[in-house]
């Protein structure tokens, strides 16, 4: 699963979803304005992953994949102690220990060529020294490594945790099914805190989105796509498919 925040008509969002077929399936949510805070986002950020997950059994919970904005060693610390198992990209500033050393090393200071990765165990944050895995990924033609880090001990292989989080940008595609495809974008909210009424807005509009997507997954939408769907040249949106249209064969069909 993947967690990530946006922006909906001035109202932050954010949104735990569950990879499909490039798509992001939303499973949690929660809208709110930053000046109705009462304490920390944090909280909203730690209480939203703890109903996700307590939806799960305990021996089956999905990996939780973070971004940069989410690697607070004391987030990940609370990941651990919860059996929740996670995967979160780390800033190039972030200071961590290598095992047996005491002298830390900022993570944009570890050399590494493009096409390589390296892994290392590493004590993670200068005072918390939290253990974990660190995989450092330079793909070819990417503008910087990619910092990642899972639980210490953890049985993925470095290219299963790298092509995990490559995953991570599916839930970009999510974002944009809600603001165009299920029309948030144009929406216009009145009154001092419009976040409850988008909360019951998206509620209603997931699941419709998760009833389209389950009948498009049944083996009589398999055997009608043969017929509506074909290829684009180029993807768009994440998908090479698109619909068959023809005014001519429509006419033809009534």
């Amino acid at each position: 699963m993947i967690l990530d925040q946006t922006t909906l008509r001035g109202i932050e969002t954010l949104l735990i979803g569950l990879v499909f077929e490039g798509r992001v399936l939303p499973i949690a949510f929660s809208c709110f304005m930053k000046k109705f805070i009462h304490k920390s986002q944090n909280i909203l950020e730690h209480s939203l992953i703890l109903a996700a997950m307590s939806c799960f059994p305990v021996a089956f919970r999905p990996l939780l994949i973070l971004d940069r904005g989410y690697a607070r060693v004391s987030l990940l610390i609370h990941l651990r102690e919860e059996g929740i198992p996670f995967l979160c990209r780390a800033k190039r500033s972030v200071m961590v220990y290598l095992q047996g050393q005491t002298r830390g090393k900022t993570l944009g200071r570890f050399k590494i060529k493009p096409g390589q990765f390296l892994r290392y165990c590493v004590l993670y944050h200068s005072q918390k020294k939290e253990p974990l895995d660190l995989i450092i990924y330079f793909g070819k033609g990417y503008k910087e490594p990619w910092y990642l880090l899972v639980p210490s001990g953890t049985s993925l292989t470095a290219q299963e945790i790298i092509d995990l989080y490559a995953r991570r940008m599916s839930i970009e595609q999510g974002f944009r099914d809600w603001k165009t495809h299920l029309g948030v974008r144009g929406l216009v909210f009145y009154g001092d805190n419009p976040a409850p009424r988008l909360t019951r807005l998206l509620l209603a509009f997931s699941l419709s989105y998760l009833l389209c997507l389950a009948l498009g997954s049944t083996e009589q939408a398999l055997v009608v796509r043969a017929f509506v769907e074909i290829e684009r040249r180029k993807p768009r949106h994440g998908t090479t498919r698109t619909f068959r249209y023809s005014p001519s064969e429509s006419c033809g069909s009534l």
